[in-house]
């Protein structure tokens, strides 16, 4: 609570509440109403599998306004293999599901690497078949548990030409698009 009302001083930011997954904390629809009360843009980024249509309007009722979601590849194998857990797809999926029946926005989240670069275009398909609002791509940092990933990295051209793809894609999907972790995009 006191750094929500601390951020609050600051200005409006957005603040994501996000993990691990959020939805383990006990007291995260506590957090979100606080800090909504507060007047700061509450968000979320979950894995989707613990989302439930009755977690979906808590988080609603509670003032998240915005749900991020991952997605990886755009089936059940390339995401699960990428996330390490089987289920994930599906558990996104029924998520994603939850989330649109409770009138509560989400964007889909993709990190790219060598395996999901020649599925960009099917995945933001994808995004806006399944109702989100908005696609961010995150170029991968090898930190963290990124750096089991280092065999995943794309070379510089790749990076060239995904961030113009994407940025061609601008207008021509009713979506929002953001590259995150390439400030070089804007």
């Amino acid at each position: 609570e006191d750094l929500l009302k601390d951020l609050a001083t600051l200005g409006r930011p957005v603040v994501i509440l996000t993990g691990g997954e959020p939805l383990l904390r006990p007291d995260i629809f506590h957090l979100a109403r606080f800090g909504s009360d507060l007047g700061l843009r509450m968000v979320m980024a979950v894995n989707g599998t613990l989302l439930t249509p009755i977690i979906a309007r808590g988080l609603k009722e509670a003032g998240i306004q915005r749900l991020s979601i991952s997605l990886d590849g755009p089936d059940q194998a390339s995401h699960d293999q990428f996330r390490g857990q089987p289920g994930a797809f599906a558990g996104a999926l029924e998520g994603m599901q939850a989330a649109r029946e409770a009138g509560l926005d989400f964007q889909i989240n993709t990190t790219v690497t060598r395996s999901n670069l020649p599925w960009m275009e099917r995945i933001q398909e994808l995004a806006v078949e399944l109702g989100a609002v908005a696609h961010h791509i995150f170029l991968l940092v090898p930190t963290g548990r990124g750096r089991a990933l280092t065999g995943e990295i794309i070379s510089a051209q790749e990076y060239e030409e995904v961030l113009h793809w994407f940025a061609d894609r601008m207008g021509q999907v009713p979506l929002e698009l953001k590259a995150t972790c390439a400030p070089h995009f804007y």
